[in-house]
């Protein structure tokens, strides 16, 4: 249920079997009630100068002075207190009694009275009406009288307590917001740094540039993809692959255009190859492809399909590639390296063969 759709009484668990039981704790009885009943019609004769005495008072601390603020608010408080004073003399102390002063509490924790203050001004009402109320016939007129001061005091410190309950839950309320606050502040900080966290470890293993893993990656890779052929007895093979004329299209039109020819690749090779595949840039113009369960039959026509790919993009300045394939025996040493510098050493075969770009093939040698 929302704050809104409860009472302040209902907020604070304050129930009748609660103000009864505080009134007990206070000293509260039907006598007492009585005498504050009987006190009433001398409290009204006199109720206009005991709210301007008691705002007198007030304003001549500074402090509240400046809470007050204008004559409208000052207006305003008079008009409450000259309430106030007719229900504390009532002789009726209900749920309703106790909701006004609930709500006396909150108004004055909201608009920022600090509790020292609030605590001065209750001693304040209480020395002024002590006196209004010895200084009247009634104390002439009742044995009892002697009794009425300490059943005042009873009823303001009553008061007091209900006001006070108020502060305090407004009070555990902002503790509660902010432990909240914390906790969701804790939660998407938990949530950013496992997202930079994501990002850098993407970032050390993707390429800046065309967002194809890097050669970190590549290793990474290839080591599971090895050990998974060789476990299963299924073919492996390695594109290594870098392009012819690159470095003109950099010295004359610039790096922009350089690596717009770069992003053709990556983009080539996200055509061609298949979900299960590696594409990597190794670093320049220099790229791979980890083509698991391709033999070198396979390899070789992935690598064509490539060629047929890039050279249908717009603006690759007729640049070609030279490709080189490994292929791994399941024989020889489980060796990345050297299943990298096999297919490597192949794509600098292809660079001789004049015309297209062309496949030279080599298979890691046997231990």
């Amino acid at each position: 249920m929302t704050h809104t759709a409860q009472n302040l009484g209902d907020q604070l668990h304050i129930t009748a079997r609660e103000i009864a039981r505080r009134k007990e704790l206070f000293g509260i009885t039907p006598e007492t009630e009585a005498l504050m009943r009987q006190a009433g019609p001398t409290i009204a004769q006199q109720e206009q100068e005991i709210v301007e005495e008691f705002y007198a008072n007030q304003v001549a601390t500074p402090e509240i002075d400046r809470l007050i603020g204008d004559s409208e608010s000052l207006g305003r408080l008079k008009h409450h207190l000259g309430r106030y004073l007719r229900t504390l003399f009532s002789g009726i102390y209900d749920d309703i009694y106790v909701l006004s002063r609930l709500r006396v509490g909150m108004v004055h924790n909201r608009i920022g009275v600090p509790p020292k203050l609030y605590v001065s001004s209750m001693r304040t009402l209480l020395d002024i009406l002590r006196s209004r109320l010895t200084g009247s016939r009634m104390e002439g007129q009742c044995g009892l009288c002697s009794n009425l001061s300490a059943s005042l005091e009873r009823f303001l410190l009553f008061d007091l307590s209900l006001v006070f309950d108020t502060y305090i839950h407004s009070l555990l309320g902002e503790v509660e917001r902010s432990k909240q606050e914390l906790e969701q502040y804790a939660q998407s900080l938990e949530a950013e740094v496992a997202r930079r966290t994501t990002q850098l470890a993407e970032l050390a293993l993707n390429d800046p540039l065309t967002g194809l893993p890097n050669r970190r990656a590549m290793f990474e890779g290839l080591r599971r993809e090895m050990a998974h052929a060789v476990r299963s007895s299924v073919p492996l093979s390695l594109l290594c692959l870098d392009l012819d004329g690159f470095k003109a299209v950099n010295d004359t039109l610039g790096h922009e255009e350089g690596d717009r020819v770069l992003l053709l690749v990556a983009q080539a090779m996200r055509k061609t190859l298949r979900a299960e595949d590696l594409p990597v840039r190794m670093g320049g113009d220099e790229f791979a492809a980890v083509l698991p369960g391709a033999s070198l039959d396979t390899a070789r026509e992935v690598a064509q399909r490539l060629f047929q790919t890039f050279d249908a993009l717009p603006g690759t300045h007729r640049i070609t590639m030279s490709v080189g394939i490994a292929t791994l025996s399941l024989d020889a040493p489980q060796d990345p390296e050297l299943l990298l510098r096999q297919a490597d050493a192949s794509s600098y075969k292809a660079k001789k063969i004049p015309g297209h770009a062309v496949v030279a093939e080599s298979a890691v040698p046997e231990s």
